[in-house]
């Protein structure tokens, strides 16, 4: 089993520098990245696996410096993006990660010079806020791509519901119609009846009460009865209470 400090001996070394001015250069540790459960975006013999990465490195300074020292950079990603970082460099050919793993110890990597640029500060600032402004001819573009497709979705769909189906005894149920909207589902039977049902009671409410004198005079009548049967079961309940009760002061 390997020790730490064994571990420590996998990885090789090389400088980083902001620019040629700079007087300060970090060391960078790297390896080839290869693992038991390789994941597809970082493929084998391929990738090349950074550690201690500064923060003012950016992906396309990475990049561009890979590229000119070893050959072309598919892609790189930090695995996290605060402080010093841990980064995976990915390139086109085989051969690439073999000349980055024979890069010497003395070698320095500069990532801000007169072919690339690493902006910091306010200059990075500006470019994120410039590159975050969406261009209006390629928004219009892609949203008339999306409407195509749409529509292109909805014509299908109505095409769909038009189509007649014939169920087992022969019959033929035609679907479609827009009474209802485009797409509303058909109606089952059960709501078809609660339907009608609101509907019959919206026509009873309309309906003219009490318009001949003889149904008001039944009215009352009806009223009159149910209100001397009310009382009749309230003087019932209040002796049964009065029997129940236990407490009798006098």
């Amino acid at each position: 089993m390997k020790t730490p400090k064994d571990k420590s001996k996998d990885f090789k070394m090389l400088w980083i520098r902001f620019d040629e001015d700079s007087s300060d250069k970090h060391q960078l540790f790297f390896k080839e990245h290869s693992i038991r459960n390789q994941q597809p975006e970082y493929p084998r013999h391929k990738t090349l696996f950074l550690l201690n990465v500064p923060p003012y490195a950016t992906n396309d300074s990475l990049k561009n410096a890979f590229t000119e020292l070893c050959g072309q950079v598919h892609f790189v990603t930090f695995a996290n993006t605060k402080g010093f970082k841990t980064a995976y460099i990915v390139f086109e050919k085989e051969s690439s990660l073999n000349k980055a793993l024979e890069l010497s110890n003395t070698s320095i990597i500069t990532l801000n010079n007169d072919k690339n640029l690493c902006l910091t500060g306010i200059k990075k600032w500006c470019k994120e806020y410039n590159d975050s402004i969406y261009n209006e001819k390629t928004l219009k573009q892609e949203i008339d791509e999306y409407m195509s497709v749409y529509d292109k979705q909805i014509e299908e769909r109505i095409a769909k519901e038009k189509t007649t189906e014939e169920d087992e005894e022969g019959w033929i149920t035609v679907t479609g119609g827009k009474k209802r909207g485009q797409f509303a589902p058909s109606r089952k039977e059960s709501t078809i009846g609660k339907v009608q049902q609101k509907e019959e009671q919206r026509k009873k409410k309309n309906q003219l009460l009490n318009f001949y004198t003889f149904q008001v005079r039944e009215s009352k009548k009806q009223n009159l009865a149910e209100l001397r049967k009310k009382f009749e079961q309230d003087k019932k309940r209040l002796q049964e209470l009065k029997v129940k009760r236990t407490f009798k002061p006098f």
